[in-house]
């Protein structure tokens, strides 16, 4: 069933992946809305921006590779790593407690569960 939507699945979870390229343009209203705290510090606000970016960009890289057949396997595992990474960061730290980040990082792992199942041809 994955593999015969892959498409699909790529298309649709890339679009929301790449959806926090908003904390590129506006990295402290969004950290602010889904981390209960604005960025302080010209430091911050670059690794705000700067994941948002990364994010825009794995997104994009997943939108690309339902077109593209021959870069899929390696964007979905590229994929799978980063929302592990984030969901793993999420649910082992005190951040599980806020709503939208945990929201977030659900939505994330159960994107990876279905990537893997798609590696794994089921």
């Amino acid at each position: 069933m994955i593999t015969s939507n892959i498409e699909l699945i790529l298309i649709v979870t890339g679009v929301l992946t790449g959806s926090m390229v908003v904390q590129f343009v506006a990295p402290s209203s969004v950290a602010r809305h889904t981390f209960g705290e604005a960025p302080s510090g010209a430091a911050s606000i670059a690794l705000a921006r700067h994941w948002g970016l990364l994010l825009f960009c794995v997104g994009a890289l997943l939108v690309y590779s339902a077109f593209h057949p021959a870069v899929r396997e390696p964007a979905v595992v590229l994929a799978s790593v980063e929302k592990a990474g984030f969901a793993a960061c999420v649910f082992g730290t005190s951040l599980r407690k806020r709503p939208i980040i945990s929201m977030m990082a659900a939505a994330d792992a159960l994107m990876t569960l279905v990537y893997v199942l798609y590696l794994l041809g089921l």
